[in-house]
């Protein structure tokens, strides 16, 4: 084992590689870091592989993207060997900043001025994939998630899917109209990358909805975000059957439907209700608490007495 001490760089990194290849990354990294040590400089492919390793497990760590990015651009390397993976640096670089960027832009959340903005980006970062990474994968996938079929144009469609879905969500609250057409057109690109899309086509349903509240008789499109189904029972002489296309109740009369004023108008007053009740029945609890303490001190003064 002393003799490790006088191995050259060379012979450091050559180990490195086996090591890579055996899955063995943690010691692939420790003799990276001697071979740095002794024969190291700005521009060393040893210091990408440790950013490589450094970056397995990390996928979603934008410093961890931004370290490699760092070694990336300071070797005069053309390519790197990873493994069983020939990587091509400029390729990377590319890979590695549109990486950041999808991370720093998943973590917008916020109004709906941020989620447009965000579908904004996300459609930009779409059209940035398919362009600069095309048909070629995605290295950090296949090198560590062994995934060869995430290229830049199914990222790209992904991307697109998502976009569009930030647009509805930041739309849905002043156009639910607007929001159902962004959706349509995100379940399309679900579709292309072999998704079910059941989840836009539920949201195209409801968002396109329109009802008259069974309350008020305001208008209201959008289901579950302008208006409610509330659980009824409805009546044969309370069912209108006047030709109007805009429904008040559930198709099978099981539910009247409410206006979002209306509704959580109801609901607030519902629990303003259950809070006076729970305030009243606790007091009762704790007035019944101290009687039963009473009780129980005189019973044990009654006893020791009798002792």
């Amino acid at each position: 084992m002393a003799l490790s001490l006088f191995k050259d760089a060379d012979t450091l990194y050559e180990q490195a590689l086996d090591l890579i290849k055996q899955g063995e990354f943690d010691k692939a990294r420790a003799r990276l870091m001697k071979s740095i040590e002794k024969d190291g400089g700005p521009d060393d492919i040893s210091a990408v592989l440790v950013g490589m390793i450094d970056l397995r497990g990390r996928l979603g760590d934008i410093a961890a993207y931004r370290n490699l990015l760092d070694a990336l651009k300071a070797t005069r390397a053309k390519e790197f060997t990873f493994g069983l993976t020939t990587v091509n640096i400029a390729s990377m670089i590319v890979q590695c900043e549109l990486a950041i960027e999808e991370i720093r832009t998943f973590n917008m959340n916020g109004p709906s001025a941020v989620l447009l903005e965000k579908g904004d980006k996300l459609l930009k970062l779409a059209q940035r994939y398919q362009a600069e990474v095309g048909n070629e994968t995605l290295k950090t996938n296949e090198i560590f998630l062994n995934d060869t079929t995430r290229t830049g144009i199914r990222e790209g469609l992904v991307l697109f899917a998502m976009g569009y879905e930030s647009l509805a969500l930041g739309t849905v609250w002043d156009d639910p109209r607007k929001a159902a057409e962004y959706q349509q057109i995100a379940y399309g690109y679900r579709k292309q990358v072999g998704d079910t899309g059941e989840a836009n086509l539920k949201l195209v349903n409801d968002y396109s909805r329109t009802c008259r509240c069974w309350f008020c008789g305001r208008t209201a499109s959008g289901l579950g975000i302008h208006f409610f189904p509330i659980s009824s029972e409805i009546s044969p002489m309370l069912r209108k059957d006047d030709g109007e296309p805009l429904r008040s109740e559930a198709d099978d009369y099981g539910a009247i439907y409410a206006c979002r004023a209306c509704y959580t108008g109801i609901s607030k007053r519902a629990d303003d209700v259950a809070k006076a009740y729970h305030a009243q029945a606790m007091s009762e609890i704790r007035a019944v608490e101290a009687r039963l303490q009473a009780e129980i001190s005189a019973l044990w003064a009654a006893v020791r007495s009798v002792r």
